[in-house]
């Protein structure tokens, strides 16, 4: 078990002195974060030891290739069109009156949840499936570290 210790009020894995040693020799910063990260040192921890923010080290890393951007599956993804018009009621109550086909398709059932956006164009509407995605999508962008964690957290809130 390795030892944990702090840099910047930070735990780290790996010490000062480990990172000092994986970078040794090495003048330009890309070359060091290429190698602490061939070592296993987080992106995080590379920022901080090296005094550049995580969005340096990330980008580093993505146009070296050692890491992708993440993107949804592709059977998670709807097409989007955007030229699909779909025709609804608005109850007396305020709730919206689908047909059939669109609940089938957008995995909607009467008396489920739906979210709502409100947008400078209007008001979009999503399934908590497209809601899910959306998030993820997000976290994986603008948090790539931590969107394992936030995945997990959001499919134990849904399946639990």
């Amino acid at each position: 078990m390795r030892d944990i210790h702090i840099i910047d009020d930070v735990e780290c894995a790996v010490t000062n002195e480990e990172m000092d040693r994986l970078t040794e020799g090495l003048t330009a910063k890309a070359a060091k974060v290429r190698a602490l990260h061939a070592a296993g040192v987080s992106t995080g921890d590379i920022g901080r030891y090296l005094g550049i923010r995580y969005q340096h080290v990330y980008n580093v890393l993505l146009r070296a290739g050692l890491i992708e951007k993440a993107a949804p599956p592709v059977s998670e993804r709807l097409p989007l069109s955007g030229d699909e018009i779909i025709v609804a009621q608005v109850g007396k109550a305020g709730g919206i009156e689908l047909p059939a086909e669109v609940m089938e398709r957008y995995g909607l059932a009467p008396g489920g949840t739906v979210y709502c956006q409100a947008l400078p164009e209007g008001l979009m509407i999503l399934s908590q499936e497209a809601a899910l995605r959306q998030v993820t999508a997000l976290a994986r962008e603008k948090m790539p570290e931590q969107a394992a964690l936030i995945e997990a957290l959001l499919r134990t809130q849904r399946d639990g």
